[in-house]
């Protein structure tokens, strides 16, 4: 097996020697300036993580490693010896990104080798950061009146208590931000209506949440809103928090639902 894990998008470039087994290991080595082309297919921050050492290049010491693109630097860690780093790039738009790993220094001449072996890779991997509940395109962050992130069967989601809060700072010419909510204990898991509010207390929209559903809010701006759930508030068991209705992680998926009638 290479160095790469099946099916993670990911494809070398040049500035890789062959991969070889030594050991029952399996890796590469590298002089300097190894690409890796990743596709980033949302506009999500990725992660690119390697497990690697210093190679005789080197003189098996700690060395700076950077990742570039395009001739800027986008993360740099310190390698101190066998180890797995994980440096977090930021969000762009979905495309094929070639990426540059990059050492200052090296070059030594390795013994009995012609080759200059800077450092070898045993494994790498691009992979987009854990989707929350908000669409991270938006730039939205979570506020007061949300609970941990969690799984369960298999889907992720929050649990909204007390007026949730979000923050949007920059919604890029987005209109409008859907959300997929169901109710929870807090409302007797049954419907309820859903009452959004801006910054300064007035709702810009409802909704009627009947069960599990996708729910519009329409945008104009950064803003801060509050989620509220109208009679929420109610206890189940001896779980001491509010879960008044549970948003689910955000897909690209989601779809605007049917227009509704007027809440009297």
């Amino acid at each position: 097996m290479d160095i790469l894990t099946p099916a993670n998008n990911t494809s070398l470039g040049s500035g890789w020697f062959p991969l070889e087994t030594y050991r029952a290991e399996s890796f590469r080595w590298v002089t300097n300036d190894a690409e890796v082309s990743v596709a980033a297919l949302r506009n999500v921050k990725h992660y690119l993580n390697i497990h690697l050492e210093p190679g005789p290049g080197l003189n098996l010491k700690p060395f700076e490693l950077l990742i570039k693109e395009n001739d800027q630097t986008l993360a740099r860690t310190t390698v101190k010896g066998r180890q797995m780093v994980s440096l977090e790039l930021a969000a762009t738009e979905p495309t094929v990104r070639k990426l540059i790993l990059h050492v200052e220094g090296g070059g030594k001449a390795a013994p009995n080798d012609s080759r200059l072996l800077n450092f070898r890779v045993f494994k790498l991997t691009f992979v987009p950061a854990p989707v929350d509940v908000l669409p991270p395109e938006l730039g939205a962050k979570l506020g007061s009146g949300w609970y941990p992130l969690e799984t369960f069967n298999g889907e992720t989601f929050r649990w909204a208590g007390e007026d949730a809060k979000l923050a949007i700072s920059d919604p890029g010419g987005a209109t409008r931000m859907l959300l997929e909510v169901e109710p929870g204990p807090g409302v007797n898991s049954k419907p309820f209506v859903l009452r959004v509010l801006n910054d300064a207390g007035v709702q810009i929209t409802e909704a009627q949440i009947k069960t599990r559903q996708v729910v519009e809010i329409p945008l104009d701006g950064p803003t801060t809103l509050t989620l509220h759930a109208e009679g929420g508030g109610k206890l189940i068991g001896s779980d001491k928090r509010i879960m008044n209705f549970r948003v689910f992680q955000n897909s690209s998926d989601l779809k605007a639902p049917p227009k509704q009638p007027a809440i009297a």
